[in-house]
């Protein structure tokens, strides 16, 4: 395992600093739009453009790279997110943002798709599992790293925006340097968006909810910072949600492929609506208890999704894994474009409370649907395996070691470098 970390070094060095410098934009960018006193409205519709990005370049990009190769498509793909990074503090309008946040997003999915198709590559031999989770926690660091970057200089100037730049530039510096083989450019996968609907109805609306809850979270959840306790308490509260989603991906995850996955749902489900209630009665308690109930919030949002892939695999039983995976990111991509554009306007009726109303309602509502479907239940024993699932693009899936029938799905990444560093010390 040690070897295999060692092959990849340069690929995650280039993750953590891309996924900075993304989790540092998006933040940035909501924040900024506070301050120039645009509605929450204009903010959602203008952020949800970067989801919208992101789904054209999971469709798009892999063409790209076929024509140019993966170093020189990542070349391209980083000029043009840091470019429009720049853009953004030369000119200062809701639509050029908007069509900036397109570019970014299409961009950055670019990026992933790079790396994920190195990695994909190296994951062969039954280590994709064990890789798959090293990318996961790695992703997850990148973006709680740029949250606390929001806070080294005022959000009002061009000086944020401008390390943004640099950092997305630096993303270039360790793959430019690997000495690692070219993987093969990403084939093209027709997604099985009408099996998916057909298969699983209720894994369909889980999506969709779990796209919206999260990419309104992305989006508005740093206005209500703003509004209630400051700007210096974005940093904080941002990192405490993703530290949430991380920490809560396997206890979640072992517990999904113990007991009945449906029940399952309806308590994260209700649980989450019973946060974002909270947050509303502690919205003036201060950044401690913000960020406690943060932390809730956040571990209980980013497990909806991998949730319903996993129950939608239990449902829907095709060899086109990756057809499959691909029409469930699509349809998150749907509901994280829909829900700070919706939000956002309920925002502007509501405050900036309205977020967590709407996410409430949302939860509550999928609560509902769940126990609503009188699909009988699939037998523990024939259940998929849970696995903390990435929103970036389709290449993604094939590390997915579900993908492979015989991969055994590692849920634990720490637990397994630990056995493989004991395993060569006992070694002769």
């Amino acid at each position: 395992m040690r070897a295999l970390i060692v092959s990849i070094t340069a690929l995650l060095g280039s993750t953590v600093i891309l996924m900075t410098g993304s989790g540092l934009l998006g933040t940035l960018l909501s924040v900024r739009m506070g301050i120039e006193q645009y509605s929450p409205g204009i903010t959602g519709l203008v952020m949800s453009a970067y989801f919208a990005g992101l789904m054209l370049g999971a469709l798009g990009a892999g063409a790209v790279i076929r024509r140019a190769g993966h170093i020189r498509a990542f070349a391209v793909f980083a000029a043009l997110v840091t470019a429009a990074t720049l853009v953004h503090a030369l000119w200062i309008d809701p639509w050029v943002w908007g069509a900036l946040r397109v570019i970014s997003g299409f961009s950055l999915a670019g990026l992933y798709m790079v790396i994920e198709s190195w990695l994909n590559e190296r994951g062969a031999g039954g280590a994709r599992g064990r890789l798959f989770s090293l990318y996961q926690a790695t992703s997850y660091l990148g973006l709680g790293l740029g949250q606390l970057l929001i806070s080294v200089r005022p959000a009002s100037g061009p000086e944020l925006f401008m390390l943004n730049a640099v950092l997305l530039a630096l993303c270039l510096v360790p793959v430019s340097l690997t000495r690692a083989i070219h993987p093969t450019p990403p084939e093209r996968t027709p997604m099985a968006l009408a099996l998916v609907c057909r298969g699983s109805p209720l894994g369909v609306f889980i999506c969709l909810g779990a796209g919206i809850v999260n990419g309104s979270a992305f989006a508005l959840a740093p206005l209500f910072i703003v509004d209630h306790v400051g700007l210096q308490s974005v940093a904080v509260f941002m990192s405490a949600v993703i530290l949430g989603g991380m920490l809560l991906q396997y206890p979640i995850g072992h517990l999904s492929d113990v007991f009945d996955r449906r029940r399952l749902l309806v308590a994260v489900n209700l649980a989450l609506a019973a946060f974002a209630v909270v947050m509303l009665f502690v919205a003036n308690s201060g950044l401690t208890v913000l960020a406690a109930v943060g932390l809730g919030y956040g571990g209980l949002t980013f497990t909806l999704y991998p949730l319903a892939v996993a129950h939608i695999n239990d449902r829907v039983r095709s060899d086109n894994f990756v057809g499959v995976a691909g029409a469930l990111l699509f349809l998150w991509g749907i509901g994280a474009v829909v829900g700070p554009i919706a939000i956002g306007q309920l925002m502007n009726l509501l405050g900036t409370e309205g977020l967590f109303h709407a996410a409430a309602a949302c939860a509550v509502l999928m609560a509902a649907a769940t126990l609503a479907a009188r699909r009988e239940q699939v037998p523990n024993e024939e259940q998929t395996a849970f696995v903390s699932m990435a929103r970036t693009t389709t290449v993604i899936t094939e590390m997915d070691p579900r993908a492979d029938p015989g991969e055994q799905v590692q849920m634990d990444w720490i637990e397994e470098m630990q056995t493989s560093q004991e395993t060569e010390a006992a070694a002769p």
